[in-house]
């Protein structure tokens, strides 16, 4: 039997679940009467909860039916607050942006991510796990080839691809590594993943120091020498440091070439 606060809050006829009649939740009603308001002003969150609704072996219950909702209602969020960031940069990404960019309440959102700073989480993470994807992608396509005869041509190549990615994402580049999002400190969790991200960077070295490329070391110091020095001529670039007649691209590679130099003739620490 239905509750009378059901009756009020969920129509039948807009009823996302199919489960309202069982449901004896009203927090659980509550805040399905708040997806609703969004999905209706959002056509890409409708048409993923009608798929859902079509795979009716897949929601089995409420609850299952909720998670799914919730889940959906997250990533809406998470893909308006990357527009709101690399389109019109750190500044915009604000609670308030974000939850009218999906036309829904702050309140609601500050019960999916806790607030400004767990959506900042989010998009730090998202940032390392699309360099991840590059770099992956970078190290399948030489993989094909090998027809480099250098040594050290991986570890450029990753070199590259890291220069590439910031000057693409210079939004997601500072959220990563500087402080765009003011007063966001990255938790010591998700700061191990991000360093998890560059751990391509520690097998590639492993590899040349193997192969005799580089003289034996600490594969590890070695990455995070390069790294700093990547990390110094990109931000000196996205921050505008450099002159008009200096070329970024060139300070940049001249910056990885004499880490790999000091590295290869033995000078380095690593």
């Amino acid at each position: 039997m239905k509750t009378p606060w059901v009756e009020r809050r969920i129509d039948p006829a807009r009823c996302l679940c199919e489960a309202h009649i069982d449901c004896n939740d009203k927090a659980d009603c509550v805040f399905l009467n708040s997806v609703y308001d969004v999905i209706r002003k959002n056509n890409v969150f409708a048409k993923r909860l009608l798929n859902m609704k079509s795979k009716k072996t897949q929601v089995v219950d409420f609850r299952q039916a909720q998670e799914a909702l919730r889940d959906t209602l997250r990533q809406g969020m998470l893909d308006a607050a990357t527009r709101l960031l690399t389109e019109e940069g750190p500044a915009a990404m604000t609670v308030r942006r974000v939850a009218d960019a999906v036309n829904c309440s702050t309140t609601l959102l500050y019960s999916l991510f806790g607030g400004k700073d767990g959506l900042a989480n989010e998009l730090y993470l998202e940032g390392f796990a699309r360099l991840k994807a590059e770099f992956a992608q970078a190290a399948a396509q030489a993989s094909k080839k090998k027809t480099d005869t250098d040594g050290l041509a991986p570890l450029l190549l990753h070199a590259r691809v890291y220069h590439d990615y910031a000057k693409r994402n210079p939004s997601y580049y500072m959220v990563m590594f500087g402080d765009a999002i003011a007063g966001f400190v990255p938790p010591v969790e998700s700061r191990k993943q991000a360093w998890e991200s560059l751990a391509v960077l520690i097998e590639t070295f492993e590899e040349a120091m193997k192969n005799g490329t580089l003289p034996p070391s600490n594969p590890t110091a070695a990455a995070r020498l390069l790294w700093a020095a990547m990390h110094g001529a990109v931000s000196l670039e996205l921050k505008g440091y450099y002159l008009k007649s200096e070329r970024a691209d060139e300070l940049f590679n001249a910056a990885v070439n004499a880490v790999l130099r000091s590295l290869r003739v033995g000078d380095g620490r690593a």
